[in-house]
């Protein structure tokens, strides 16, 4: 797959979706299945275009939106979906004023050879979200382009969205959240050196600051997951929060991962963290033996889980 630009896509034949693409959920996937099968009915090349940075982070400044992908795993995700190109919007405030025709007159159907657009039923486009799919029909109507329209996809009787996921990462929901996605949600950070509580506890710890996350956190608590480091991966278990038994007072929010039968030594090393499951809320005990004990019980929930789920997801 190429990240593309205009200039590069302008003399092929696409068909194209738009969309933020945030989580690249089940529902987008069903827009990608659609799109390739469309790309093969006309011979054309498939097309996603997405918006970097996300509309959200422009239009609503007061709204701390973390989202469930970053570019790079966007880009990798697509890619992995099988699509030819992908091409990035670099989204102002004075792109978001855009009218919806304006937009596909002067940006879609002036740059680029469209065969047809694929969209899902509740597409939303140009300025406040005032174009939908019925207008998009018209406009395709105008430039003799086909339109192929999605139905939302379920989940437990709802419609799979990037928010539903996103509020059940903050939840701690994460079995619900992956079922979405389609693969298991993920954090990734380089590897700090901490202070050494998760020795004193006999747990080593590869230590994450999440102070900076531009990603959804999931709710503190303790988590069953998995680590992948340098093209390996290795069961875990997980711990996201303050270390309230410890940290007395202004602690940093920090993901802490004790890996199974491990003992390398990867400060600096940069590693990702897949969650599978919350095992419990963050607590703070009353003593360290206390905590100690809860430890040595998250870890053996977590081998448990990991020895009887092989399967990735």
């Amino acid at each position: 797959m190429k990240v593309a630009d205009l200039n590069d896509l302008h003399d092929i034949p696409v068909s194209f979706t738009l969309g933020s693409f945030d989580g690249f959920h089940l529902g987008h996937a069903a827009l990608i299945k659609a799109l390739k099968s469309e790309c093969q009915k006309k011979s054309t090349s498939s097309l996603v275009i997405s918006f970097y940075p996300h509309p959200r982070q422009v239009v609503d400044t007061d709204y701390d939106l973390r989202l469930l992908n970053g570019k790079e795993e966007k880009i990798r995700l697509l890619e992995a979906g099988g699509i030819d190109y992908i091409h990035f919007i670099n989204f102002t405030t004075s792109f978001s004023t855009t009218n919806y025709r304006e937009f596909y007159k002067s940006y879609i159907f002036a740059n680029l050879k469209i065969r047809s657009i694929v969209a899902g039923e509740n597409h939303g486009f140009g300025k406040g979200r005032q174009g939908n799919s019925t207008l998009l029909s018209d406009i395709c109507a105008e430039n003799s382009v086909d339109l192929i329209t999605v139905p939302p996809v379920f989940y437990l009787n709802a419609h799979v969205s990037s928010t539903r996921i996103r509020h059940c990462i903050e939840d701690g929901n994460i079995a619900d959240a992956n079922k979405m996605l389609g693969y298991r949600y993920s954090l990734s950070g380089r590897v700090e050196k901490g202070r050494g509580i998760g020795n004193d506890l006999g747990f080593r710890t590869a230590n994450i600051s999440l102070k900076n996350s531009k990603k959804a956190v999931p709710k503190n608590g303790v988590y069953i997951t998995r680590v992948l480091m340098d093209g390996r991966e290795f069961g875990s278990v997980s711990n996201i929060g303050f270390s309230p038994t410890i940290n007395a007072r202004e602690p940093e929010l920090k993901l802490e991962t004790h890996i199974f039968d491990f003992k390398e030594d990867i400060y600096g090393k940069v590693i990702t963290v897949y969650f599978l499951q919350m095992i419990r809320e963050e607590k703070k005990f009353s003593s360290f033996e206390e905590l100690k004990k809860s430890v040595v019980n998250d870890a053996e929930t977590a081998k448990l889980h990991l020895e009887n789920n092989r399967a990735p997801l």
